[in-house]
């Protein structure tokens, strides 16, 4: 019977080893497994600080009962982008990717399976199913074996996205010393949604007039502007071991959003607002019909999420401006923060406007988020990913981005 244990795996680079503080416990299932951890998070991270060495990075882990790991060492070559995992189980979590044609080191196998141990570039280990890999040089997949459990899921390969014209630097400007900073987006034709999720269906076209939108996620110093003038009531604990002005607003409501817009319009006398659902996908597009602004794969350090790759802490959202801008000159469209947009929550685009006027219900009690965040996954920060949650419940993943109309028409 295939049983899991908890396990602390502790690594220096390429060289790990698999410590189990409860070597005669087992759980019947993966994922209870990962719930005992959960709720043992405590104990289990005291003994993994206790029993890390200098130089090495402990994780905790499930593994499958008796399962051991013979070391090896050789240079792989993805036949195909895989998914890694945190166990050798394709029910485990979410570790990254490796591209096809990527080379990645080798350093483990599991034996009776086809699961490698492999070394990521940031350093992090996973597991992949070696039918994905071939060793480098090689025409044959690597640690090929007469018995196969059924491949874990893999990101399917996608044609190479057309490239597009460069673009000359989108104007912008600041209505105030501690307002944001402004992009001008151009009018344009969006395709609308995706065949990748009910909730992203029927794909549609909407047409899109001229607008603003806030080059970045609204900063902590951004909102204390807000409550300083007592215009915003939600009063956050200052960041630690960060800067306000590049740190983003987080755990805001729907309400807390519109308090914000409505202190900008009444500063500036601007038609500041949240941006519809619509404006938000074609401003996130920048012109790209691929998954993400930058392609069909999120590749690595593109984005903030959970296996986006590059600089990333679960604590906290990396900077405002850590990414590059988009084709509009947008940054930080994907990951991050959540964002609050103006549509009430539907969950389909059946009956949806076909213009960029926001998709409003009466005593609406739920609004869109857009973007993903920094707790998210790489399918939950595509631009047409949608997602939801109460109007007046503050959440830590969720902040904003402003909006100002350009022209004038009514909302």
């Amino acid at each position: 019977m295939v049983s899991f244990v908890v396990a602390i795996m502790m690594c220096a680079g390429a060289d790990c080893e698999i410590a189990q503080p409860e070597p005669d416990v087992w759980y019947p299932t993966y994922e209870a497994c990962a719930a005992a951890s959960e709720a043992k998070a405590q104990s289990l991270q005291a003994y993994l600080n206790q029993h890390t060495s200098a130089g090495r990075q402990g994780r905790i882990v499930c593994l499958r009962k008796d399962v051991s790991i013979v070391d090896v060492e050789e240079l792989s070559e993805a036949l195909e982008t895989a998914v890694v995992r945190a166990e050798p189980s394709a029910t485990s979590g979410y570790v990254g990717l490796v591209e096809k044609g990527e080379r990645v080191l080798v350093n483990g196998r599991v034996p009776g399976t086809q699961w490698l141990r492999v070394v990521l570039k940031d350093g992090s280990t996973g597991f992949v199913f070696s039918d994905r890999l071939k060793t480098a040089g090689s025409a044959g997949a690597a640690g090929s074996q007469p018995a196969a459990p059924p491949a874990p899921p893999s990101v399917e390969a996608a044609p190479r996205p057309k490239e597009m014209p460069a673009q000359a630097a989108p104007a912008e400007r600041r209505d105030c010393e501690r307002c944001p900073v402004l992009v001008a987006v151009p009018a344009g034709t969006l395709t609308m949604g995706s065949g990748d999720d009910p909730t992203e269906k029927p794909v549609h076209k909407v047409a899109i007039p001229a607008f603003l939108l806030a080059k970045y996620e609204v900063s902590v110093a951004e909102w204390a502007a807000c409550v300083d003038a007592g215009a915003c009531s939600y009063k956050p604990p200052p960041p630690i071991d960060s800067d306000p002005a590049r740190t983003p607003i987080t755990n805001l409501s729907f309400a807390d959003a519109t308090e914000y817009v409505a202190w900008l319009r009444k500063e500036t006398g601007k038609p500041y607002r949240l941006p519809s659902e619509a404006e938000w996908e074609y401003a996130a597009r920048a012109g790209a019909t691929t998954r993400y602004a930058w392609g069909d794969q999120v590749g690595t350090g593109h984005a903030d999420c959970e296996g986006c790759g590059g600089a990333h802490d679960r604590r906290h959202p990396q900077p405002v401006d850590a990414f590059p801008p988009n084709r509009f000159g947008l940054s930080g469209m994907g990951g991050a923060v959540a964002e609050w947009v103006e549509d009430c929550w539907h969950s389909s685009y059946q009956g949806a406007p076909r213009d960029a006027f926001p998709w409003r219900t009466p005593n609406c009690m739920s609004h869109v988020l857009r973007g993903g965040a920094w707790t998210s996954g790489p399918k939950d920060i595509t631009v047409s990913s949608r997602n939801y949650y109460d109007t007046s419940v503050r959440y830590p993943a969720n902040g904003v981005r402003v909006a100002q109309d350009q022209t004038t028409f009514a909302r």
